[in-house]
């Protein structure tokens, strides 16, 4: 069972685990992130419909380091993209 489960699991190349998505690649997407999510939503509504388009585009960037680098980064680029402050009066 263990061995047939394996086989779903998501597998990156050499490359991409030598040189994981970092502090800056996480500000980069957080900044991205409305756009990557409209996209995520256009693609999962096509398919319904069969049609598979841009299915490859993720909001998190994977394999990444982690807490402390990508997903601060992340919030960071977020919190630049789609602001976060308030109106003061």
């Amino acid at each position: 069972m263990v061995a047939a489960l394996s086989g779903c699991a998501r597998h990156y190349s050499g490359d991409a685990v030598a040189d994981p998505y970092g502090f800056f690649s996480g500000i980069w997407h957080g900044m991205i992130f409305p756009v990557t999510l409209f996209v995520n939503l256009v693609s999962w509504l096509v398919s319904l419909f069969g049609v598979s388009l841009l299915s490859d585009i993720q909001i998190i960037g994977r394999p990444n380091t982690g807490l402390f680098f990508y997903y601060i980064g992340f919030v960071i680029g977020l919190s630049a993209s789609v602001g976060g402050g308030a109106n003061s009066n």
